[in-house]
C-alpha cells in the first residue's frame, strides 16, 4: 500500500517565461488557435473558443463544454471541434473561469431558431472552484430553461478516498477519454442522457498518476521563482497546479522501477484507499484484460521520454495480463513547461454486460476529429 512522506522544500531560483504581457497571455494563446485552425472562433470578452459551425450544429445535437483554469493548454481549447468538444471556456491561469462565463459559454452553445436544443454537458476537473462557479452557472442557466447536465471529473489515484474525503480525486487526463467517447457519440445526435451516461461511466473506469520532475512557475512576470525539488528527487503525485505529491523518492529510481511503481497504484485492487480503476484483478484479469494508455507531458517532457515511458508501461502491463488496445501520447494537459509526466489507464469495458459495449468503446476512441491538438 502506497504511503505519504513530507514533501521538502528548496530555495527558489529564477526561470524566465517568453511572453508578451502576463495578464494577456491567455487571449493571445486562445487567439493563435485560431489562426492554427481556421474552422475555430475566439470569443475575447469571455474567453471562449468554439467550433464556427456552433449555430447549425446546435439545432440538432447535444453540445459539450469543457473548461478549466488556462496554464494546460492545449486542454482543452485543442480539442474543440468536429467529434470532439464544442466549446471551451478558459479563466486566467491555474484560476477557474468566472460564473458569468461559464453560463454566457451555455447560452451560446443553444440553438438559435429558438426551438428547445438537445441540451449541454459541461465537463471539467474536479477543483473547488471549478465546482462552485459551474453551479451558480448552471443553476442560471436551467432556471433560463436550458437544458445542462455537469460532469466534474476526478482520476488522480494519488489522492486516495481517506484523504479527498467528500472533495473526491483531482482532475488530471481523465476527462479527454470520457470526451473522445461521449463528443464521439454526440456527433452521432445521441441524446444529452446517453452522452452524460457513458461520460460518466468512462470517468468512472480511468485512473490517472502523475510524476515531476520539477515544480511549475507561474508566468505572472517575465522571470519568477521556481521551487525546485531536492537534488537527485521526483515527486510522484504531484498536482497539475504543483500540489504536494504522494512521495518524494530520492535516489531517483530506473524508468523500469518508476513506471512499476506507478503502474501499481493503478492496478492494485487490494489497496482499498487507491483501488479506483475497478479491474476484476490486480494481475491476468478474465473479463476486463483490455486498456486504453495515455502518456501525458506535464510541459516539457519530449515525445522521446513518452515513447520510453510508453514501452516501459505497455511491457509491464503484458506481463501482468494486460493487453493495451490502444495507445496515445504527447502533451496533452500541460502544467505550463513543469517537468514530468502522467500514465493514464481506461479499463475497457466486458464484451458486453456493461453501459457500454467492448466493440463500441473502441469504435468511438477511433472516430476520427478535426482538432488541434489530439494525436489520433
Amino acid at each position: 500500500m502506497a504511503t505519504e512522506t513530507q514533501t521538502k522544500q528548496q530555495p527558489a531560483k529564477e526561470t524566465f517565461h517568453f511572453v508578451n504581457d502576463p495578464r494577456e497571455s491567455i487571449n493571445d494563446a486562445l487567439t493563435g488557435l485560431t489562426y492554427l485552425k481556421p474552422s475555430l472562433s475566439y470569443n475575447k470578452e469571455y474567453k471562449t473558443v468554439y467550433r464556427n459551425d456552433l449555430s447549425a450544429f446546435a439545432e440538432d445535437h447535444v453540445t459539450t463544454i469543457g473548461f478549466a483554469g488556462g496554464g494546460h493548454e492545449p486542454m482543452f481549447g485543442g480539442f474543440v471541434g468536429d467529434n470532439y468538444l464544442t466549446a471551451y471556456v478558459s479563466g486566467n491561469v491555474f484560476a477557474s473561469p468566472t460564473a458569468a462565463q461559464i453560463f454566457e459559454a451555455i447560452k451560446m452553445c443553444q440553438p438559435r431558431s429558438g426551438k428547445p436544443g438537445k441540451g449541454t454537458m459541461v465537463v471539467c476537473g474536479n477543483y473547488t472552484g471549478d465546482i462552485l462557479n459551474a453551479g451558480l452557472a448552471i443553476t442560471r442557466a436551467q432556471a433560463a430553461g436550458f437544458k445542462v447536465h455537469f460532469c466534474p471529473i476526478g482520476d488522480d489515484v494519488a489522492v486516495g478516498r481517506k484523504k479527498g474525503g467528500k472533495v473526491g480525486r483531482r482532475g488530471l487526463s481523465g476527462h479527454l477519454i470520457g470526451l473522445k467517447n461521449a463528443c464521439a457519440l454526440a456527433q452521432k445526435g445521441e441524446s444529452l442522457e446517453r452522452v452524460a451516461e457513458v461520460m460518466e461511466y468512462v470517468a468512472a473506469n480511468v485512473g490517472t498518476i502523475g510524476v515531476a520532475f520539477d515544480r511549475v512557475a507561474l508566468p505572472n512576470a517575465t522571470l519568477t521563482d521556481l521551487q525546485t525539488l531536492p537534488p537527485a528527487t521526483i515527486e510522484l503525485g504531484m498536482g497539475a497546479h504543483g500540489e504536494p505529491g504522494l512521495q518524494q523518492i530520492s535516489p531517483i529510481p530506473t524508468p523500469e522501477n518508476l513506471t512499476s511503481q506507478m503502474l501499481d497504484l493503478l492496478l492494485n485492487v487490494e489497496d482499498k484507499d487507491r483501488a479506483f480503476i475497478p479491474f476484476s484483478a490486480s494481475k491476468n484479469p478474465k473479463e476486463d484484460n483490455e486498456v486504453v494508455m495515455l502518456l501525458n507531458s506535464l510541459g516539457s517532457t519530449s515525445d522521446e521520454v513518452l515513447a520510453r515511458f510508453a514501452e516501459l508501461a505497455q511491457t509491464e502491463l503484458e506481463k501482468r495480463g494486460f493487453v493495451v488496445r490502444r495507445l496515445t501520447l504527447g502533451p496533452l494537459v500541460t502544467s505550463l513547461k513543469m517537468s514530468g509526466f502522467g500514465i493514464t489507464l481506461w479499463r475497457l469495458p466486458k464484451e458486453t454486460g456493461e453501459k457500454l459495449e467492448r466493440k463500441q468503446a473502441l469504435q468511438l476512441w477511433d472516430e476520427p476529429v478535426d482538432v488541434v491538438s489530439w494525436r489520433q
